[in-house]
């Protein structure tokens, strides 16, 4: 398991790097940055930038046919999806981290009263990533990935929807549509995080019915 999890870290090396270095730029532009509104936009944006290394991970194993010879491996179908989606929850949660450094920032210099305004930025990041990622690789894993910078668009944009239905369904408690109620954004991170989840057994099943050419 943890040689599956250092290959899919191994495959991501370089747009690990990418990744980070942007969400490091942003952390340093957050420092000159006073309105909730931005400071929202980059913390959601750090905890997404990363999970657009799904597809690479993904693609990386097609083209070096590693996707074929794994299956070689004295190992069972469930313990190679186990590995992607536990890489994939590792750089969630480094991004976690690296978002901290804004969060942390954001506090100290405008005070109590932009904390509802982080954690949103929290919410909404996590939506993204979570939802993203769980939408994503189960199509790529059944499409391919000859098309998976249009699948991550549309997993992304299917991320975003999810947000604004459950703000919809949650008008009789939260009084609007309002997707930065603090409700909506629970809600909207808990049902993220159990599509994340099921969508690691939908994978599972692809996987095992899958043909690779």
């Amino acid at each position: 398991m943890k040689g599956l999890i250092r290959n899919n870290f191994y495959s991501m090396e370089n747009n690990i790097k990418i990744s980070f270095s942007i969400a490091l730029f942003s952390a340093v532009v957050s420092f000159f940055v006073k309105q909730d509104v931005l400071i929202q936009m980059i913390i959601a944006m750090q905890l997404f930038i990363f999970i657009v290394n799904v597809g690479t991970s993904l693609h990386a194993d097609v083209v070096s046919k590693w996707n074929k010879f794994e299956l070689t491996l004295p190992i069972k179908s469930n313990d190679i999806i186990k590995a992607k989606y536990i890489s994939f929850a590792i750089l969630i949660l480094l991004v976690i981290v690296m978002g901290s450094i804004t969060a942390i920032y954001a506090y100290v210099t405008s005070g109590v009263s932009n904390v509802q305004s982080i954690f949103y930025g929290y919410e909404f990041g996590l939506t993204l990533s979570a939802a993203t990622a769980g939408i994503m690789y189960p199509l790529m894993l059944k499409l391919g990935t000859e098309k998976n910078e249009m699948i991550m668009i549309l997993s992304a944009i299917a991320a975003v929807g999810l947000l604004v239905l459950l703000s919809a369904i949650l008008t009789p408690l939260t009084g609007e549509v309002n997707m930065k109620h603090p409700l909506v954004g629970i809600v909207s991170s808990i049902v993220a995080v159990v599509i994340f989840i099921g969508s690691y057994f939908v994978s599972v099943k692809i996987y095992r019915h899958k043909e690779f050419s």
